[in-house]
């Protein structure tokens, strides 16, 4: 296996696997992995007409299930010989319950998964955020109700005219909200304005919402496939109520009714983020875990 660097340019040679993913996991985009193959020192091979991922996170790293529509049991095969000429373990990070259930019917009951909580996608209903019905979501319409009495507000595309503006919104946002001392939380902040930069680049779609006249809140996300859309970042200025509430059904009702699922990524175990996820009532979690041998 040739495992070679990811760059930008890798997105027209990405997309050409990716486009056979049916899964609900935000994981499986071109943009993700170019937005975030810097901070998780990830590289790529082509082996048996699959794309497969290895990261260095931890001692060894770990390696992502294949992805395409070539030979997946020979190209999980390839990866596991290459454990063996390597010493190192055979762990497939972000596996899912349908990629479990493929390497045992493949394999056999061989594998263990620890699935993480903490990394589980949540997915729900574009409907259901679009509109907001119901009595749990009560609270929603109110706080978007109140927005809208309060402000003079409009919601727009993201575009080669407000892309900037959006830009300068996020660092303002980065002064008031973030400590500079979290890597991560730093690496999502960089991965979020790349995104802004390279929006057209990445085929991102965008939204901000402007409160008299001045952007106080946007969303970045894109279509994996036919039925799912990923929002993958979202910042709003909290201080001002309603921004959160309105940007997110916003940015739904304009950009992706035509979705049957939206993916609002992961919590990371952040207690007001589980929180707040939760109360837009999921339709599912989706599990991911990390596999290896019994």
């Amino acid at each position: 296996m040739n495992f070679k660097k990811i760059t930008f340019d890798c997105k027209e040679e990405f997309d050409k696997y990716f486009k056979y993913t049916p899964y609900k996991s935000a994981d499986y985009s071109t943009a993700m992995v170019l937005l975030w193959s810097d901070f998780y020192e990830m590289e790529y091979a082509i082996v048996e007409d699959m794309l497969v991922f290895h990261d260095n996170e931890g001692d060894d790293g770990s390696f992502s299930y294949p992805i395409g529509n070539g030979d997946e049991k020979k190209a999980l095969e390839a990866i596991m010989d290459y454990c063996k000429e390597k010493d190192i373990p055979f762990e497939i990070n972000g596996i899912l319950k349908e990629t479990e259930e493929k390497m045992i019917q493949m394999f056999g009951d061989i594998f263990e998964t620890e699935y993480d909580r903490d990394i589980a996608d949540y997915l729900y209903s574009s409907e259901s955020l679009a509109t907001l019905k119901g009595k749990k979501l009560h609270g929603k319409r109110n706080h978007i109700n109140r927005f809208k009495a309060d402000h003079d507000w409009s919601y727009e595309p993201l575009n080669d005219e407000n892309a900037l503006e959006t830009i300068t919104m996020l660092m303002e946002w980065k002064m008031k909200n973030c400590s500079g001392e979290d890597e991560e939380e730093k690496e999502e902040i960089c991965a979020a304005k790349k995104a802004l930069i390279y929006f057209k680049e990445l085929n991102l779609v965008g939204g901000v919402l402007r409160s008299e006249g001045r952007i106080v809140a946007f969303s970045v996300g894109e279509p994996i496939n036919d039925k799912v859309f990923v929002v993958h970042f979202e910042k709003a200025f909290g201080e001002i109520q309603g921004t959160y509430a309105m940007i997110n059904q916003q940015f739904i009702q304009h950009e992706a009714t035509e979705y049957e699922f939206i993916n609002r990524e992961e919590d990371l175990g952040e207690e007001g983020l589980r929180k707040a996820k939760l109360s837009y009532r999921p339709v599912e979690l989706v599990e991911k875990g990390m596999l290896k041998y019994k």
